[in-house]
Order: structure tokens, then sequence, then C-alpha cells
């Protein structure tokens, strides 16, 4: 069930968002990892275990962005459902919340 091959080679870590029921875009924090690739790999799976992770797949109301630097530069998107998103963002990779503006 490994994601690696689909996973960007550059990729350092991920960027939780969520669409509310008012569409508006709630950013979380970004979590990057020590292991770069192989950490967003391996969360990615352990979150596949709640719910839907789909590596460019349809996006619904949950997705992450990959990061493939720490000045917020991605290269792909990763579709969720609620239960994967919320597996990742209180137990595989903890992030707050973004203040609203």
């Amino acid at each position: 069930m490994s994601m690696i091959g689909q996973v960007p080679e550059n990729a350092i870590g991920l960027k939780l968002y969520r669409i509310n029921q008012r569409e508006e875009l709630i950013g979380c924090e970004p979590v990057y990892f020590v292991s770069g690739r192989d950490g967003v790999d391996i969360v990615l799976r352990r979150s596949a275990l709640s719910g839907r992770v789909e590596i460019e797949g349809d996006i619904n109301d949950h997705y992450a962005d990959f990061l493939i630097n720490r000045d917020g530069e991605w290269d792909g998107t990763v579709a969720l459902d609620a239960k994967s998103y919320s597996a990742l963002k209180n137990h595989w990779m903890r992030c707050k919340t973004e203040p609203r503006p």
C-alpha cells in the first residue's frame, strides 16, 4: 500500500486544508518531516487506514498539499475524506488550524 511512487521526490511535508459549510477555505499550519518523502509516505499510508487518501484524486471538502520547501511551495495535492483528514490532523501529524484573517 505504499504511495511512495506517487509522492513527489522532493516532498518534505504536508499542509492540510478543508472547505467548511460556508465554502470558506480553512488551512492548517504546515508540517515538515525530517525524513522528507519517506515521512510523507508513512503518514499518508497510516491515514489511509481511516479513510480515503488519493494522490491527485478528485477533491471534495478535504485535501492536503505536498510541500517541497520551507517557503510553502507545493507540488501536487492529496484528496482526503473527513476521516483521513481527522486522522492526519489529530493523530499522525498533529497540527493547528491557522488563524483566520
